[in-house]
């Protein structure tokens, strides 16, 4: 429903059942009775829907999306309870662009793991035009239908990045996930693997330096369980002023290699905020600055402490 031939933005809206049920599940409160009572009416709208990829033209955020409620988590829940959808990391992202608002200057914004663009297009709603959102996404169905998206939304100061990101250069595998889109991941290349959906990759840095960036106010970062992979290197290589001011991060300790966390920690981040899936991390300090103002006030504390030495 949203390949180059797909019908253009408006072709499917939603019908007077459908109007009905997302006017009652818009209004449900975020709450466990909200969510079930969610569920329960939803199934009405998506059992219609054709397979396997149904979708329904609407607006959220004020930005014009198709949305599919069959085959992505993610679109469904924006799509019938827009209340429920990522609340905590919204907020965060909006006051984090409120600020660069207020400052009246462009606000920069790194969506890996981009879907279908639904944190990109938020972020478009909310910044100034000349913002900057690099949404990054290699999956092929997910990129079609975020490339609709943006299409729809011309005025969207959205750049699509259509590859991985990896700890290196070259190329992945993309593993589906066709009962929920949003849970493809992508993998190093097996020699077997001839008939593996391929996708190009990128270093984050490598990313931002093409790009030309000199700073980044806002990284969302969810590529299930692969986040380590692609932010240890960045945060060995890249020079402090690249380092985002925000960190939207999806919560994979489970699976990462690397502690992340405390390698977060060491560099100035601490939580701000917790979801049921994501931290939220702001760099409240210069790492580097915070050291050598230890270091200065280390020296001045022991320079103090010394005992006077008599001039002859």
């Amino acid at each position: 429903m949203s390949g180059p031939e797909a019908p253009a933005f408006g072709a499917l809206k939603p019908k007077r059942l459908d109007r009905l049920i997302l006017r009652m599940t818009c209004a449900l409160p975020d709450t466990w009775l909200g969510l079930r009572l969610a569920i329960l009416l939803r199934r009405a709208v998506t059992m219609r829907l054709a397979k396997p990829d149904g979708a329904l033209d609407v607006e959220r955020f004020g930005m014009r999306m198709r949305l599919h409620p069959r085959d992505n988590g993610c679109e469904k829940n924006l799509l019938f309870t827009p209340r429920m959808y990522e609340p905590v990391e919204l907020a965060a992202l909006g006051a984090e662009i409120a600020r660069a608002n207020a400052a009246g200057r462009p606000f920069v914004f790194v969506d890996i793991g981009a879907n279908v663009g639904l944190f990109s297009l938020f972020v478009a709603a909310q910044a100034r035009p000349d913002a900057r959102i690099f949404a990054v996404e290699p999956e092929p169905g997910n990129l079609q239908r975020l490339r609709f998206n943006a299409a729809a939304n011309p005025a969207a100061p959205i750049k699509i990045v259509p590859a991985a990101l990896s700890d290196e250069a070259g190329e992945l595998a993309v593993e589906l996930d066709r009962r929920d889109r949003g849970g493809s991941r992508t993998k190093k290349l097996a020699p077997s693997q001839d008939g593996a959906v391929r996708v190009e990759a990128l270093t984050l840095l490598g990313l931002l330096t093409a790009e030309a960036l000199g700073a980044v106010d806002a990284l969302k970062i969810d590529v299930e369980g692969a986040e380590d992979t692609i932010l240890a290197p960045f945060f060995r290589d890249a020079p402090p002023k690249l380092w985002p001011a925000l960190i939207i991060v999806e919560d994979s300790r489970a699976s990462w290699k690397v502690d992340l966390m405390s390698l977060l920690a060491a560099n100035g981040y601490s939580v701000s905020v917790r979801s049921k899936q994501n931290l939220v991390l702001r760099r409240a300090i210069d790492p580097l600055a915070a050291r050598q103002s230890a270091s200065i006030e280390e020296a001045a504390r022991i320079g103090a402490a010394r005992p006077a030495v008599a001039t002859p």
